[in-house]
This record gives C-alpha cells, sequence and structure tokens, in this order.
C-alpha cells in the first residue's frame, strides 16, 4: 500500500495545517534541544513541558500529514513524544533522553522534505487575462516534476531505487482485491494505536534501545551500539518470550526476519560502508516488522509473556511517584502565579483531577482513611479559592505545602498492605458508607411498618436492589466510557445526586414532622386502623431510599476496587471479601436492631426524632454536593472573610458557595418546622 503515500502527497494538499514543514520541523528541533538543556540544569517539569508544547503546539500541525502520506511514521513518531515526556517525568538518565531526542529529530528531517514537496502548490495567477490552456498545460508538467520528486524521496526513505518503487506500486495495484485483508491491519492506524499495554511496553524498550544504537554509532562508539542491540535482541526480544508468540501466531518467518535483521546489523556496524542513515533505515525496518507481528498475536495469549519492570495501569500505581509529580505540578503552579488566572485554576483543578483521582491515589486514600481524603480535598478547594482571591504567593505556597505534606503522609498508608489491613479497610469501607444510608432505610421501613404499611415493603426493597446495580453501572461507566474526565464526572453525578437527595429529603422529613404532630393520624394507628399512603408519597419514599444508597454506592464500588487492585495474593483477595461479608453482616444485624429500637418508640418520638435525624442530613448534603461541584469544576469557590478549617461532620466549608445555600436550607427548615407546628397547633384547636 506504500504507493498510496504518492497519491496522497498530492490528493490531500487541502487539509495541510502548515505551509512551511521544513521550518515547523526547525521550531519542533529546536523546542525539543531547549527541553534537554532544561533536563540537564535539573528542570524536569519545565523539559516536560517544553516536550508537551513541541508535540501539542507543533507537530500536531503536521501529525496529519505525515500519517497521510507516511503513513505509520506518525504513530512512530507520536509514540517516541510519549516515550520522552515519560522519560522526563521519570527522570531517565540524561543518555536515553538524548538519544530518543536524536532519533526524532532525525525523524522530522526526514519526513519534513517529503511533506514539503508533496503540498507546496504554485501561486494563482492574478492576471485575469493569463492564457488558461497555456497555463494547464504548464500545471500538468510542474505538478508531473512535483510527483516524479515525491516519489524520489520516498524511494529514498525506503531504501529502493525509483523504478523498483513504481513497480511495486504497479503489482500493489493489481493485487490490491487479494491483499487487502492481509493489509488492514496497515490502513487501519487506529487500531494499531490501541496496542496492547504490554506488547507496547515491550516495543518502547526495544525502540528506544534502537534510538540508543543509532545515537552511539553516529558518536563514533561502535561497540557500545552493538551492546545496545544486543540488549534488544535479548533481555526485550528473547527473554520475555514474545519471539515465542511471534513464532506461533504470527505470519510464518517473522521471528526468522526480526532476529536475522538485528543480528546482520550487529555484524555491519564497523563495516565502513554503514552510514547513520543506512543504520537507522534498517532500524525503522525492524521496528515496523515488530509492529506488524504484535499486532497478530491473540490477547489471550499474551499471559505468557515475562515483563520485568511492567505495571499495568490497572494492577497497581506506584504512589510515592504519583506524589511526586503532585509535587512537581503545584510547583509549576506556583512558579507561574501572578495572582487571578482562570487557566492556573484549571491547571489546579486539573492536577486534583488527572493526577490525584485519574491515578486512583484519592479512591485508595478513600478506602484506608476517609477523613484524609476530604482533608485533601478540602485543601485543593482552598488552593482554588486563594487563585480566585489573588491571595499572596506565601499564602498559596503555604497551602501547597500543607497539601504536600498530607499527600506524602498518606503514601506509606496506601502502599504498606497486608492481608490483615485490607480486611480491616474492607470492613471499614462498608460500615462507614452504608451507615447514613442505613439509617434513612431503617427510617422509611419502621414508617411503613408503624403506619400500617408493611405489604409495601417492597418500595425499599426495589430501590435498595437498584441504588446497588446502579452504583455498579456508573462506576464501570465513568471508569471506561469517560476516561479523560472521570475525576470530573464522578464529581458531578456525587454533587448532583446529593443536591437532588436534598431536596426529597426535605420532603420526606416534613411529611414525617407533619405526620408526628398529627393527632388524628396517631389515633388511627392506634386503633389499628390503616392508613394507605398516596401514589407521591410511594415515589418519594422509592426515591429517596434510592439515593440513599446510589448517593456514596458508586464510590463505594471504586474503593473497593482500589484494594482489589492492590491485592496480589490469594490471600488478599479473600481478606477483601471477608471484610466486605463481614461488614454487610454488620449491616444487617444494626437494621434489626434499629428498626426493633425504632418499632418500639412511642410513635410522636420516632417521627420527631426520624425527622429531626433527615433534616441534619438536609443541611450536610447540602454543603457537601456544592462542595463536589467545586471539585467537579463548575464551581470556582470564594473564600468567606473570616477563614476556618472545614468542619466535616456538619458539611460546612469556608466558602459562599457552600455556605450561602446551607444558610437558605437552614433557613427553609426553621421556617418549615415552625409552620408545620403552628399549622398542627390550629388543626387540635378545629
Amino acid at each position: 500500500m506504500r504507493f498510496l503515500c504518492v497519491i496522497l502527497v498530492f490528493l490531500n494538499f487541502s487539509f495541510a495545517r502548515v505551509d512551511d514543514f521544513v521550518a515547523e520541523a526547525q521550531a519542533i528541533e529546536d523546542m525539543l534541544k531547549q527541553s534537554v538543556e532544561l533536563y540537564k540544569k535539573g528542570d524536569w517539569a519545565g523539559a516536560k513541558k517544553m516536550s508537551e508544547d513541541a508535540y501539542f503546539q507543533r507537530f500536531e500541525n503536521m501529525e496529519g500529514a505525515v500519517g497521510r502520506n507516511i503513513g505509520r511514521k506518525a504513530i512512530t513518531m507520536e509514540r517516541k513524544f510519549t516515550n520522552l515526556r515519560r522519560m522526563y517525568k521519570e527522570h531517565s538518565p540524561l543518555e536515553q533522553v538524548n538519544a530518543l531526542v536524536d532519533s526524532l529529530m532525525y525523524d522530522l528531517n526526514e519526513v519534513a522534505p517529503i511533506l514539503q514537496k508533496g503540498f507546496r502548490l504554485s501561486a494563482q495567477a492574478s492576471d485575469l487575462n493569463y492564457d488558461k490552456e497555456k497555463a494547464a498545460l504548464s500545471s500538468i508538467e510542474e505538478n508531473k516534476k512535483r510527483e516524479a520528486q515525491a516519489e524520489e524521496l520516498i524511494a529514498q526513505m525506503m531504501g529502493v531505487s525509483p523504478d523498483e518503487l513504481a513497480q511495486t506500486n504497479k503489482n500493489s495495484n493489481q493485487n490490491l482485491n487479494e491483499n487487502s485483508n492481509a493489509n488492514a491491519v496497515d490502513n487501519d492506524l487506529q487500531a494499531a494505536a490501541a496496542m496492547d499495554a504490554r506488547l507496547q511496553f515491550i516495543l518502547d524498550n526495544i525502540s528506544t534501545k534502537f534510538s540508543e544504537a543509532a545515537s552511539a554509532f553516529k558518536s563514533g562508539q561502535k561497540e557500545e551500539s552493538k551492546k545496545f542491540l544486543q540488549n534488544a535482541l535479548f533481555e526485550d526480544y528473547r527473554n520475555t518470550k514474545i519471539e515465542v508468540l511471534v513464532n506461533q501466531f504470527t505470519t510464518a518467518g517473522n521471528d526468522q526476519k526480526i532476529q536475522q535483521g538485528i543480528r546482520n546489523l550487529i555484524r555491519q556496524i564497523n563495516d565502513e560502508n554503514m552510514s547513520e542513515k543506512t543504520l537507522r533505515e534498517n532500524l525503522d525496518h525492524i521496528e515496523e516488522q515488530l509492529f506488524d507481528s504484535f499486532l497478530q498475536i491473540p490477547k489471550e495469549e499474551l499471559n505468557a509473556l515475562k515483563i520485568k519492570g511492567f505495571k499495568d495501569e490497572n494492577v497497581g500505581k506506584d504512589y510515592s511517584k504519583v506524589s511526586k509529580d503532585i509535587e512537581l505540578a503545584l510547583n509549576e503552579i506556583l512558579q507561574n502565579y501572578e495572582g487571578f488566572s482562570a487557566s492556573i485554576i484549571d491547571d489546579l483543578q486539573n492536577v486534583y483531577l488527572d493526577i490525584f483521582e485519574a491515578s486512583g491515589m484519592e479512591s485508595k486514600i478513600g478506602a484506608v482513611d476517609s477523613n484524609l481524603k476530604l482533608k485533601i480535598e478540602a485543601l485543593f478547594s482552598k488552593g482554588v479559592a486563594l487563585i480566585k482571591a489573588s491571595a499572596d504567593k506565601t499564602e498559596l505556597q503555604l497551602c501547597f505545602k500543607e497539601l504536600n505534606a498530607l499527600i506524602d503522609s498518606s503514601v506509606d498508608k496506601i502502599v504498606d498492605s497486608s492481608p490483615y489491613s485490607l480486611f480491616i479497610w474492607a470492613l471499614g469501607i462498608i460500615l462507614r458508607e452504608g451507615l447514613e444510608a442505613l439509617i434513612i432505610i431503617v427510617a422509611i421501613v419502621s414508617y411503613l411498618v408503624q403506619s400500617g404499611n408493611k405489604n409495601r415493603l417492597n418500595i425499599v426493597y426495589s430501590a435498595l436492589l437498584s441504588g446497588v446495580v446502579l452504583s455498579f453501572i456508573t462506576a464501570f461507566a465513568v471508569a471506561w466510557l469517560f476516561k479523560e474526565h472521570s475525576g470530573q464526572s464522578r464529581e458531578l453525578i456525587e454533587g448532583v445526586t446529593m443536591l437532588i437527595a436534598v431536596c426529597l429529603l426535605f420532603y420526606v422529613g416534613f411529611w414525617l414532622l407533619s405526620n408526628a404532630l398529627n393527632k388524628k393520624w396517631e389515633n388511627l394507628i392506634k386503633n389499628e386502623t390503616l392508613k394507605a399512603i398516596s401514589s407521591n408519597s410511594t415515589k418519594a419514599l422509592w426515591l429517596t431510599t434510592f439515593l440513599a444508597v446510589y448517593r456514596e454506592g458508586a464510590e463505594t464500588v471504586l474503593f473497593y476496587q482500589a484494594l482489589l487492585f492492590d491485592s496480589k495474593t490469594s490471600a488478599d483477595y479473600s481478606a477483601v471479601f471477608i471484610g466486605l461479608a463481614l461488614g454487610l453482616l454488620a449491616l444487617i444485624v444494626l437494621y434489626y436492631l434499629l428498626k426493633a429500637g425504632a418499632i418500639r418508640l412511642p410513635i410522636k418520638q420516632f417521627f420527631f426524632i426520624t425527622s429531626y435525624i433527615i433534616f441534619y442530613m438536609v443541611f450536610v448534603f447540602t454543603g457537601k454536593g456544592f462542595a463536589e461541584l467545586i471539585e467537579g469544576k463548575i464551581i470556582t469557590p470564594s473564600f468567606l472573610s473570616v477563614e476556618f478549617e472545614p468542619i466535616l461532620w456538619l458539611g460546612i466549608y469556608p466558602y459562599y458557595q457552600t455556605l450561602i445555600p446551607q444558610i437558605l436550607v437552614l433557613i427553609l427548615l426553621v421556617s418549615g418546622i415552625l409552620i408545620t407546628k403552628q399549622i398542627s397547633k390550629k388543626e387540635k384547636i378545629w
């Protein structure tokens, strides 16, 4: 399919995003050089940011053109940018960084002329009286020249003569239908980009060593160059057992071609005729063979791989590294801070969502110590409020210092896990998260029993089951369907759910209070005259039960997911499930005890106590609901004139955006209670 490169060069010129690809490539090279200089000075965050700017601000302008005209080269170059950012992030050896940058710069110098020749068009004539027929013939001739130049450049890049390229194009065209299935992988770049993480890890390691080998060869260190190639062959290709899978599950002879290709280069490096260009072209060809072969391996066979140093993102995290990433990101924000800036606020919120939450650290801390999680969240919100208020840089620095200290202190807690600690955490999660829901469920069940509507308990059970099921669905939907913004999606779901729950609890609380004050209703119950609940009341009770379970259900699922990711042995998994099972058993026992106690309470006292507990939850949920919206980037917080530490058990935060709604809710609650009592007195007099 390579013959399409020539055609696409000319058919797709209208999609070019830049006019001068050579100049764009030079700009990228300059930025890459600057990133290396920053890295040498120890400014790792600055180096990473510069490499990101080189990719997002520059290379993306030409990436589409590379993909359309030189196929897979766009993917390999994009991957090199990704690996460079990773190297900066992980503080990799300077030699590796230099080799990768050198390889990227070589690629840029190679592809830019091809794009330049393929996309540059002659300017339109400004003279309206020109000879159109003559101009058309001239244009055809010019196009032929450009096509010939492009073909020559592509032929050079592929290491063949223009005649061989033309013959290949002719043969490929004749066999297009026969080979369409075999070449599907080449054409489907999206499928290629979705390579399994284990295979990508191996390919990245081999690619990095190929770059180091080429860089060493360029510097005249031929023995060092051979060592890198030998290391790639034995450590990354053979010892990982990928050679076995390539041999068994890919096109016959692939394994032999790959190994023979690397061995030939090792032997030829000392050859005086071997040039850097020849070496890099051969290495690129081998990398393409690896790429094609890896995509043919069935995913279910990958468990046979033996990979050192690989950590699947879904199997666990180096939280000390995540903590360091947060610290670097906060330091960068502090360096750029000069007062209020919407972009700085966005950067800080992204640290919370894209690093703290996306890494799973937030869920893991929440599973181990919910109060610590809430304190960390509150400090992130405090930082946003300080920036909004254009606070002094020293004040913001103190906030970040406290935040870093809390995150650092959490690392030991969440890393040092054992079957015993996993059991304690699993037990604590379900008891902690289930208690609030349990209180509401007990209140509604007890009401149904005491009001003679025991036959309507299916309301509670169906709502309970629906809440649990939807919690699991939501947790997995947020984690997989909204990967890029999963943290933000979760905060918004929690915040909106809490505020809806506030409205329903407000209604249910006053409904119970009015019943507690209704003397006639109480006498009917005592005389065993059953009172059927209305259709509206049925819906309200169902929704209240559902939201009581669903409100924290999705987060609870994610907490357990964090524990399971941390489990490594059968004893660890058993500890998590035993802790969960005992926690559920404890909740069931507590449910029956509370229900029995509630039913034994005098009817009036029962409804009074229940309604006031619900009013307390209304107040707390209001504060926490708006706090979740702050964390979800919907609301930007503003400090109160009097600053104080958040009172988490009351849901009180030092922000106007949380406290004003709570004050309004409190006024409504107090007013509602007084009005309800006044109405009750009038009914008694009547």
